[in-house]
């Protein structure tokens, strides 16, 4: 056997995603919910479909899982890493998945990863607990595929096997358990006035044993509230996750425990519903809440928040949600791409809107058919979309535009290449701003082109500008002067001695042509300054 590098690092970033779900899942509600099973099932066919037939060994780290070779797997939701990290706090730093990985393995694995670090150390170690319980598949701290086979057989040969799916509610692992804190709950009082108790102390506990017991209350009690159709109930505890996420200061593992409470949260399809109407109400969920709940919601969250964005007539909620999935980064492209395809100008003009913002390369394929939407409207958002992403591909796709006969986007094409100070651009501009146009009917275009090559800043452009400034012109006058002003100003910008004979012979005139002249010259000087 051989370790294979994944084919599909998404993957298995999404099986390990899994996998950190499932764990939570098991530290987070008691015996006999049926997340138990849920979970351990779509984490082990997930972690199959990433195995696809081959064997997958990673480094543990705190920031997250790495391959062999050090290349690190690139988790924008974090939720990988979350496991990662649980591992490595176990004393685990190399983790290796078999290819024909059973499903009993994978679930005690979860069952005693789910214990203190403490108690495992106790036990031996997480590699003596695991193979004592009979784990075939899984191995930790080890990469050498030949020692791993010689391991397994041992354990084979003692015929000790992992419990099952449906057998393991009734066995227990034999390590001490916290006891579960005293708190009110939903069967004893009522549970809005429950949750009320919890959040205080939610808010100030950081024992990291009890507060995956407090959320779990918490999420009983909004799990009543939402059966009773009370959201608002329910809004509090999200905003109490939301800023746990993101409090290092209760540890890694607190800070877990309220992400996974939160994506319980948006699962509740009602309650995602109501928070991502709020948006737009002063008394709604607060930006960061909106932003956890949905980073912590995954796919199916990002999906519907796009389609919310999408199908609200509310402006208020629609620019709060543009705003939402522009902060989600890389995580909402794959929700949005599918969307360019929506038959709604607007839709589509907003979702280009959003992938400039997050500045994801990958779409930018998606955003050169963009390019060519029936709606001009569409084509110029998407033009300032590619110029804020940027790249190769994007500078190419814009300049082409200046080459097509799409005249009404030349104007945002050019404005966005000047943006971009594209040099690759400058003949095109050069082209559109000296071009013979006897009677400068295209006079606002020429000087567009001529602010892009002063932002571009490339003295390759003075010859040509030069000779334009000193030529006669009997004809349209004074649009040419207009004309002349404007290549006054960008070759101040380009700052090229070069230019200064033109400048000095046409400032000795009068009118604004040479006013221009003597502040290009008077700009130039102070640069030399």
């Amino acid at each position: 056997m051989q370790v294979i590098t994944p084919s599909s690092p998404p993957a298995v970033l999404h099986a390990l995603g899994n996998v950190s779900r499932a764990l939570r899942a098991w530290q987070f509600y008691p015996k006999g919910h049926p997340s138990h099973k849920n979970s351990i099932l779509q984490a082990h066919l997930s972690l199959q479909r990433a195995l696809d037939g081959n064997d997958l060994s990673l480094l543990c780290g705190r920031g997250g899982f790495s391959l062999p070779n050090g290349e690190p797997l690139q988790d924008g939701m974090h939720i990988a890493a979350s496991l990662s990290f649980e591992l490595f706090a176990r004393r685990a730093q190399k983790i290796t998945f078999l290819r024909d990985l059973f499903q009993e393995d994978l679930l005690d694995f979860i069952r005693i990863v789910s214990l203190p670090p403490d108690a495992i150390q106790e036990a031996g170690g997480l590699e003596k607990v695991m193979g004592g319980h009979g784990i075939r598949t899984i191995w930790a701290n080890e990469f050498d595929l030949a020692a791993i086979g010689g391991k397994r057989r041992e354990i084979e040969s003692r015929g000790v096997v992992p419990p099952g799916l449906d057998e393991i509610e009734d066995a227990d692992l034999e390590f001490p358990v916290t006891p579960e804190p005293s708190a009110p709950s939903a069967g004893d009082a009522d549970p809005e006035q429950a949750l009320h108790a919890l959040l205080s102390r939610l808010s100030t506990t950081v024992d990291e044993d009890i507060y995956p017991m407090l959320a779990r209350q918490g999420i009983i009690c909004c799990e009543t509230l939402m059966a009773r159709h009370e959201p608002t109930a329910v809004l509090p505890l999200a905003e109490l996750f939301a800023q746990h996420t993101s409090d290092p200061g209760r540890g890694k593992k607190i800070m877990a425990v309220a992400r996974f409470g939160l994506e319980q949260l948006a699962a509740q399809e009602e309650f995602l519903e109501f928070v991502l109407e709020s948006l737009g109400s002063v008394n709604g969920v607060s930006p960061r809440g909106a932003q956890a709940l949905v980073a912590a919601g995954g796919q199916a969250t990002l999906n519907r928040a796009v389609e919310k964005m999408a199908l609200t007539d509310n402006p208020a909620v629609r620019k709060k949600l543009i705003q939402l999935l522009g902060r989600q980064g890389e995580s909402a492209v794959a929700s949005i791409l599918p969307m360019l395809n929506d038959n709604r100008w607007y839709v589509v003009r907003n979702l280009a809107a959003i992938l400039g913002d997050i500045g994801s390369r990958a779409a930018v394929p998606e955003l050169e058919r963009c390019l060519r939407h029936s709606d001009g409207r569409v084509a110029k958002e998407t033009i300032r979309s590619l110029a804020k992403i940027g790249g190769r591909q994007a500078e190419a796709a814009i300049i082409a535009i200046l080459r097509s006969t799409d005249a009404a986007l030349w104007p945002q094409a050019i404005a966005s290449l000047g943006g971009m100070k594209s040099r690759k651009a400058l003949a095109v501009l050069l082209q559109i701003a000296c071009d013979d146009d006897r009677f400068l009917q295209n006079l606002p275009l020429k000087c567009d082109a001529l602010a892009a090559i002063a932002m571009i800043g490339d003295r390759r452009a003075t010859p040509r500008l030069v000779r334009l400034l000193e030529g006669r012109h009997l004809l349209a006058r004074s649009r040419w002067t207009q004309l002349k002003i404007a290549i006054a100003a960008t070759l101040a910008r380009l700052d090229d001695g070069r230019a200064l004979p033109a400048l000095k012979k046409k400032a000795r005139g009068s009118g604004e042509l040479a006013r221009a002249c003597t502040e290009a010259l008077d700009a130039i000087g102070r640069a030399k300054d």
